[in-house]
């Protein structure tokens, strides 16, 4: 219920922003229009002098500014969406709301600028940072309106869930003190039922005791609540059957916060298979529109990338080839997404005997055990080292990104003696696909401890968003320019 709830929250709002999107491109332009264009009949006021021109009355010529500037509209859609705009309507507070807008609409300015100037837009930095001015005056404004509407009807009776808590324990204890931190949120506790060994107590967790599990029935016969919060210990789970049968029979919702396992990684969710309830428990991202969008993104920028860095591969190539003997290319077999394998594409850096040197170079790494590393490594060629000072010679593996092999954002690629020897909880970076960039990448590369290395890796799996890998890939832009721990 929550889930559709939130969902018809977020569509409305998404479409209330695109229309006040188009209103503020249409403000801004006009703005631009009667400031920098306009020379008609003016009304001269005490303080100012106003244009005399309605609306409708703007010269054709200038319109194609206008509609220049309408791709600003989806560009600055989209960013608020990755943002988290438009979900949990009505559950933020107004500065965490700015700060989404804020984030989003500079990341939006970014974004449409490259884009005017690859496509030659005719658009006026005046109009779009009108845009941006008026969007998130407008968008904060709606926000505002819709929460005091929430605050003024609640505070007269209106508009609010009133909650049933089942349950004592720690998990109880948490799901009422976020109810309570966030009145906002609409939720009115109105009391709790409680273990039958706790029979006689008036007050537990600061909540009025309303009866035993058993009694449920009478209780939501007599206080008639919106919702029964089951936050009940998994040694009680069977004495509180009946009271989830008693909701079941009466059509009142029903919450199950689960309390069977303590899991410190995976995220918890309850699906429908063939008819048949499924808890499923989650370390990885869930295959959602975001996933599907970031498949799309990375084989769209590889080929749109490999074209523009063509004539830079072309002369890699032909360096390659007149400076060393052996190919171009280096390939190598990698364990990739879930483990399956796949060959890597880099240009080859080093003599063409190099894995037959490993060996006699071993006691020379500098890395931990798994990884095989050294800062002047003797099998680098002179073209490789600048090839790899600013890792041009990871630009094939946009190949491996075109095949769907790799992403432009994920863990690095491991060889299979390498993941031999991970640790049980390391093995967890092959839950993704790998990427040319993370955040070990930018958090210093080859300077880092394999373990700090594992740790950003992890990091990056267990926070992933959207916002998350546009955040890498511009922090990437500096530290490949400025060849920051490369080795």
């Amino acid at each position: 219920m929550l889930k559709e709830r939130a969902h018809i929250a977020g569509t409305l709002s998404l479409f209330a922003d695109l229309a006040i999107s188009v209103i503020s491109v249409w403000l801004a332009f006009y703005a631009w229009f009667l400031l920098y264009q306009y020379h008609g009949p003016e009304i001269r006021l005490p303080f100012m002098t106003y244009p005399v021109l309605p609306l409708y009355r703007v010269p054709p010529f200038t319109l194609g500014v206008f509609v220049n500037n309408l791709v600003a509209v989806p560009v600055i859609l989209v960013l608020l969406e990755i943002y988290g705009l438009h979900e949990s309507v009505g559950f933020r507070r107004p500065s965490e709301t700015f700060w989404i807008l804020l984030k989003g609409h500079i990341v939006a300015v970014m974004v449409i600028t490259l884009a005017g100037v690859v496509l030659r837009l005719p658009l006026f930095r005046v109009v779009l940072v009108g845009i941006v001015g008026f969007n998130i005056a407008l968008i904060f404004l709606k926000e505002l309106i819709i929460l005091e509407y929430a605050r003024r009807s609640r505070a007269h009776g209106y508009n609010f869930r009133e909650v049933l808590i089942v349950g004592i324990g720690e998990i109880a204890r948490k799901m009422i003190e976020r109810l309570h931190s966030h009145p906002q949120w609409g939720f009115k506790i109105i009391g709790c039922m409680v273990a039958p060994h706790m029979h006689g107590e008036e007050l537990v967790n600061g909540l009025p005791v309303l009866g035993v599990y058993d009694e449920t029935p009478q209780v939501l016969k007599s206080h008639q609540p919106d919702l029964v919060v089951f936050a009940v210990d998994k040694r009680y789970i069977a004495e509180a059957e009946p009271a989830i049968y008693a909701c079941e029979t009466q059509g009142i919702d029903i919450w199950m916060v689960p309390d069977f396992f303590d899991t410190s990684i995976a995220k918890i969710s309850f699906e429908d298979f063939q008819r048949l309830p499924v808890m499923a428990f989650r370390t990885t991202p869930e295959y959602s529109w975001q996933i599907l969008f970031k498949n799309v993104v990375d084989r769209v920028a590889a080929a749109i990338a490999l074209v523009l860095v063509s004539p830079i591969m072309l002369a890699t190539a032909l360096l390659i080839k007149l400076t060393s003997r052996g190919p171009v290319f280096f390939r190598q077999v990698r364990q990739g997404y879930r483990g399956k394998p796949f060959t890597l594409y880099k240009f080859r850096t080093m003599v063409s005997n190099a894995e037959q040197l490993r060996a006699e170079l071993q006691v020379l790494n500098e890395m931990d055990e798994v990884v095989f590393k050294i800062e002047r490594d003797p099998r680098i060629t002179k073209i490789g080292r600048v090839l790899r000072k600013w890792s041009i010679d990871e630009l094939p593996q946009l190949f491996n990104i075109l095949k769907g092999e790799m992403s432009l954002v994920g863990p690095r690629p491991m060889l299979y003696t390498e993941i031999d020897k991970f640790q049980y909880w390391q093995r967890r970076k092959l839950s993704v696909k790998p990427g040319l960039t993370c955040l070990w990448q930018v958090s210093g590369r080859s300077n880092l401890r394999f373990e700090e290395w594992m740790r950003l890796d992890l990091e990056y799996i267990d926070n992933w968003s959207l916002a998350l890998d546009l955040k890498i890939l511009l922090r990437t832009i500096p530290v490949v320019l400025t060849a920051k721990g490369a080795r």
